[in-house]
């Protein structure tokens, strides 16, 4: 009977494996299109970014070239494109360590079943280890199998949480001011294309922060987030 319930339980991981690794087989461009939201899939974003790029609107670019990573981080015509306008934008390039890069390299709806599936190998494989002693190596390294599959993910979702506090400056310039008014003057100015961290918003404005440590309130117009509001709820 202990033979049985191993075999059931190794076949059961299997079929999970399946059917994560089929998820991470590339899609078709027109799979992509279809499967998500009109204006919302990679290949959309992509393309506008490239419009957007051309038209000489190089932070509505950056915008809709980050927001196409986030769908398809391992896409090497977004990554190009988006060092292009940087570039001749006369911003700094991505400045992710090499842990960065590879963890945000995986597609995190990929990791996101990948974590589930770590979870219910790593419990059922613990409850496992109690009625079936006999086992408790093999059931033991399944369970490792699981927490591995669990960090993965947590790292990936670690990574990327300061992308949803991220935008990226629209207008030609913004100027940043010490408190949420216009009749003072600036302390400096934001260049359009550059990406900052939003730290509070209020009447129209939003506390920013560069990435050189920089803080000031800039009129939220000359901003958009990377990851837009109704995504992040």
């Amino acid at each position: 009977m202990n033979r049985y319930a191993l075999r059931g339980l190794a076949i059961l991981a299997l079929a999970m494996l399946g059917s994560s690794a089929q998820a991470m087989q590339p899609q078709p461009q027109t799979q992509i299109q279809t499967q998500a939201p009109p204006g919302y899939s990679a290949a959309a974003l992509y393309n506008l970014a490239n419009a957007y790029a051309r038209g000489g609107k190089p932070g509505l670019a950056v915008l809709n070239y980050e927001r196409a990573r986030l769908l398809a981080p391992n896409d090497p015509d977004i990554e190009a494109n988006l060092r292009h306008v940087r570039e001749i934008s006369g911003l700094p390039q991505d400045s992710r360590n090499q842990f960065e890069r590879r963890v945000r390299a995986a597609d995190p709806q990929v990791l996101s079943w990948i974590g589930i599936l770590g979870v219910f190998i790593a419990g059922l494989a613990l409850l496992a280890r109690r009625r079936f002693p006999a086992h408790r190596r093999k059931l033991g390294a399944a369970a490792l199998l699981g927490i591995c599959f669990i960090a993965a993910t947590v790292c990936n979702a670690v990574v990327l949480w300061p992308t949803l506090n991220a935008a990226v400056v629209t207008a030609r310039t913004a100027p940043v001011r010490v408190s949420p008014v216009t009749i003072e003057e600036p302390q400096f100015t934001l260049t359009e294309a550059q990406i900052v961290t939003l730290r509070a918003e209020h009447d129209g404005f939003v506390l920013v922060q560069t990435k050189e440590g920089r803080t000031g309130w800039v009129p939220s117009l000359a901003l958009a987030r990377i990851v837009p509001k109704h995504v992040v709820r």
